[in-house]
């Protein structure tokens, strides 16, 4: 069979005639799918990167950040994203500081001291975080909330009180809590006293509620101690603070709920509308009177069978009276006729047509005027009704204007007395509270500095978040590492092949890039890529040099999956081996998806289901010296029944005669994994290298797919660790180190720098 010329363009040829191409039921078949397993250090079947228990675990650690650094950088930037956005988007807030001192001893005017006031001396560090902690009580935050007025209360409180979805709403304690702080300066008796808010004069009016409100505290609480008549004073006062206010809101709802902004305005606008509703029905009521006689009339008319045309109120309709003035003229025309025509004169004749019709025509008249004068009745009626409802309904609004106009003097009153009477005990608790200071009690506290508010707001320092943005994201990348490494159970390393497949590694090859076609399936016929071709030669130098190997003239090459990589290796080592003087043939037994001819860029549709076939012979099926002393036997068209095609006798005996050609036969077989097309060859073949595809194949399923070949007794060579990252390459394996580059290369070493980058 002559040798067909590979396809220019590299592709693989579309899919032969003979459907049924692919696995079917991979996936299933072997078990194939996400295993169980973790990226731990010492349980069998878990990914166990230092054998059973052995090994150094940080060294595993920084084999995993070394291996997906770049999710660290990732999720830094990330981070560093969000952070600057939430900056940005974070409505700013600003806060105002006041600062507090605290005496030792609390100044007196007699400079003596009581046994009271030894309960406020501050001697010790504990005294002063009591004194501190006073100064958080929630009594003083309620004195706060009362200094405040209503809208200013809404107005601190409306930026915070909806809460998080952790948190959910707020209440007002809650609010103040978490906006004010109470923090003391170290090796000083000094506090500063703080509010953060949005609004940058409410923050500062807060903040100095606060500093008034704890030195009020603290002084109260002195007198409590010292002088309990002033401390129940001062209770009484309180009391007498909240019935003040609660007149006052009570006062606020009447006017809101009662509408008594304006009292005098609406009850001379409800007099007014009154007034024109008694008018209007006065005026109704005359109407319904004079329509109800007229009805009355023209019912007696009707019964005493007189013309309803001469009750004066129809007479007086227009429709009527201009009827009847018709009927006057029309009868002085037939009389004056008579006179002057014969009675069966057409225009005589014509009149009394004429006179007739106008006599309906009154008839009609009459009839719609009664009409119309008992529907303006039955209006009348309806009307008054209307009219009745109003001003009863004016007359309990206005009823009810005036009872809430008195109970508003009332509260006027009470508040005007409770005022006065509040003022009077004010005055009076202050000159008790002055005598008792001058007698040597006072305030432990003063404000040293009022509240002041920075320029730039609290919460818009983008340096201070991108630094945390950066910490968390290196963080979670870090973590986010550890988790998925330790739950990764993908085959990386020789330990992995060695321990936990308990196969030995008989090389690696790494990942071959911007090569495709037959350039990639043959590799050394061209060094265009000198790593991945010597990574091949070793394998070789592997098997040459073992004496159960070499003495090996049939090799199966499978794997766990497809694009494992299996054809790239079984084509380079073939290649290899017809190198050093050896007839090799590739046998391409993946009867479903075949591969070998498509990646050497054959064409034709002959090979080795044509020879099944018996459309051929099997030197017309073999395509000759692809490369010197290597031949190939490609499938050509897909089979139909793949599985009877390899366990028929014919193929059988096939190998056995081919055995005796060549030195060295490769047989491509399907993945262990997806079919069992591999099984059926085992009796044929002396030995079988597993190609497991770096970081891709799960543990689990390799060694699921291994312990079937073993059932099967195939005599397992070792393992070929295929497309390996070269950057990972030294931490994972013992090869490709950064000083075996100038081995691999004849150019100029800045060339050589940039074609390794490339791999």
């Amino acid at each position: 069979m002559a040798t067909p010329e590979p396809s220019s363009d590299n592709r693989p040829p579309e899919p032969a005639r003979g459907g049924n191409r692919g696995y079917g039921s991979y996936g299933s078949y072997g078990n194939y799918g996400a295993g169980n397993g973790g990226y731990g250090y010492g349980n069998s079947g878990a990914y166990n990167r230092g054998g059973a228990g052995e090994g150094n675990p940080i060294h595993n650690y920084l084999l995993m950040l070394r291996e997906r650094y770049w999710w660290v950088l990732l999720s830094t930037l990330v981070f560093l994203t969000l952070s600057l956005l939430n900056t940005y988007n974070t409505v700013p807030e600003y806060r105002a500081t006041g600062r507090l001192r605290v005496f030792r001893l609390a100044p007196t005017i007699n400079g003596g001291s009581s046994a009271a006031d030894d309960n406020f001396k501050i001697v010790s560090n504990d005294d002063f975080f009591t004194a501190v902690e006073a100064m958080r009580s929630a009594n003083i935050i309620e004195g706060v909330s009362k200094r405040l007025t209503a809208d200013e209360r809404k107005l601190v409180l409306a930026p915070y009180q909806a809460g998080n979805i952790f948190s959910g709403p707020l209440t007002d304690q809650e609010v103040f809590v978490k906006q004010r702080g109470i923090n003391p300066q170290r090796q000083t008796l000094v506090i500063n006293v703080d509010f953060t808010h949005p609004n940058r004069d409410l923050a500062r009016q807060v903040a100095r509620h606060f500093c008034d409100a704890i030195k009020k505290y603290s002084e109260d609480d002195r007198l409590m101690v010292t002088n309990p008549l002033i401390e129940k004073a001062r209770i009484e006062i309180e009391t007498l603070e909240d019935k003040v206010r609660r007149l006052y809101e009570q006062k606020n709802d009447l006017i809101k709920n009662q509408k008594l902004l304006s009292i005098a305005k609406d009850t001379n606008t409800l007099t007014t509308e009154r007034s024109v509703l008694v008018k209007d029905r006065e005026e109704t009521r005359k109407q319904i009177d004079e329509n109800e006689i007229l009805v009355s009339v023209i019912a007696s008319y009707e019964k005493e069978g007189r013309p309803l045309g001469d009750i004066p109120q129809i007479r007086a309709d227009s429709d009527v009276a201009a009827t009847q003035t018709a009927i006057s003229a029309s009868k002085i025309r037939v009389s004056q006729m008579i006179e002057t025509y014969t009675d069966q004169h057409p225009k005589l004749l014509a009149e009394r047509e004429a006179l007739k019709q106008l006599d309906n025509q009154l008839k009609e008249a009459v009839s719609q005027a009664i009409k119309s004068r008992r529907s303006s009745l039955e209006n009348a009626k309806a009307r008054l009704e209307a009219i009745l409802r109003n001003l009863l309904a004016k007359e309990e609004e206005f009823s009810k204007l005036q009872a809430a106009n008195v109970e508003l003097e009332r509260v006027d009153k009470d508040i005007k007395a409770s005022e006065e009477f509040l003022g009077r005990m004010k005055l009076s608790y202050e000159e008790a509270k002055l005598r008792s200071s001058t007698s040597g009690t006072s305030t432990s506290i003063s404000i040293l500095d009022q509240p002041s508010v920075s320029d730039k707001p609290i919460n818009k320092n983008y340096y201070f978040n991108a630094l945390v943005g950066v910490g968390s994201g290196l963080l979670f990348g870090v973590v986010l590492i550890v988790v998925i490494g330790t739950l990764d159970s993908r085959i990386k390393s020789a330990k992995d092949v060695e321990d936990s497949l308990g196969l030995p590694l008989i090389g690696t090859v790494p990942r071959v890039a911007n090569v495709s076609g037959p350039d990639r399936a043959l590799l050394a016929r061209q060094d265009k890529d000198r790593i991945a071709t010597e990574a091949v030669r070793s394998i070789y130098s592997a098997l040459k040099v073992n004496p159960a190997v070499s003495k090996a003239r049939v090799f199966l090459v499978t794997s766990t999956r497809p694009s494992e990589g299996k054809t790239f290796v079984a084509t380079n080592l073939a290649l290899i081996f017809a190198q050093h003087s050896e007839r090799v043939l590739i046998i391409d037994a993946d009867l479903r998806l075949p591969n070998v001819g498509p990646s050497l860029g054959f064409t034709g549709d002959g090979g080795l289901s044509k020879w099944f076939n018996g459309e051929m012979s099997i030197e017309e099926a073999i395509v000759h010296d692809v490369s010197p002393g290597l031949d190939v036997l490609p499938v050509g068209l897909s089979c139909k029944n793949p599985t009877q095609v390899i366990n028929n006798p014919k193929f059988l005996a096939m190998i056995d005669e081919l055995r005796g050609r060549y030195d060295r036969i490769f047989i491509d077989s399907p993945p262990i994994g997806a079919v069992s097309d591999a099984l059926h060859l085992l009796p044929k073949i002396d030995g079988v290298l597993y190609v497991v595809r770096y970081n891709t194949v799960n543990l689990r399923n390799a060694t699921s797919c291994l312990a079937r070949l073993r059932e099967a007794q195939a005599p397992l060579l070792g393992v070929v660790l295929n497309a390996m990252s070269l950057r990972m390459a030294s931490a994972y394996t013992d090869t490709y180190d950064s000083s075996y580059r100038k081995y691999y290369v004849d150019e100029p070493r800045g060339q050589s720098d940039a074609g390794s980058a490339k791999s």
